[in-house]
């Protein structure tokens, strides 16, 4: 867990997930990745208390799936959180991630890892 404070923002939470990443890939030798790609960061989400946008969404996704890819790693997605005012941005938020691991997945030759 990285602690943030509400509201924060696309910038702050990409850098401080950028350091998470580093500072996991110092620290141990995973076999794999579980990613919990929630959707409840998202600025108009009724329950999440953070303001990321669709962009920075999408920006985290890449992030975790080039991390994985760097490392060789398989990962695991689970979709989770998304309470926005209008279901058709979670829906939105979602099939990008899907979207952006589909694209990894390829990237890499279309392997496990």
């Amino acid at each position: 867990d990285v602690e943030l404070a509400d509201g924060t923002t696309d910038d702050e939470y990409l850098a401080r997930l950028d350091w998470a990443l580093a500072e996991m890939a110092s620290r141990f030798s995973p076999d794999f990745v579980m990613y919990l790609a929630g959707a409840d960061p998202f600025e108009d989400d009724r329950l999440g208390r953070l303001a990321l946008t669709k962009a920075g969404l999408y920006a985290r996704d890449q992030r975790v799936f080039a991390f994985a890819q760097r490392h060789g790693l398989p990962v695991a997605v689970t979709m989770a959180g998304g309470y926005a005012r209008d279901i058709s941005d979670t829906v939105e938020i979602q099939l990008a991630t899907v979207s952006c691991a589909l694209q990894y997945w390829r990237d890499s030759g279309g392997r496990d890892t």
